[in-house]
């Protein structure tokens, strides 16, 4: 399991929002799908305060 995600560019950063998106609309989320949704709104986060 990735420990964090790092976000580059703009088109990352929209394609790791979409992914967020259709993760959170599985019917049944697993305790992974939950952690991995947090690292990838983290990384979101930190692209939002770094650059936009």
């Amino acid at each position: 399991m990735l420990k964090e995600i790092s976000i580059k560019t703009e088109k990352q950063y929209e394609d790791n929002m979409i992914a967020v998106f259709e993760l959170q609309e599985k019917e049944e989320l697993t305790e992974e799908d939950k952690k991995q949704i947090e690292l990838m709104l983290k990384a979101g986060e930190k692209y939002e305060a770094e650059h936009l």
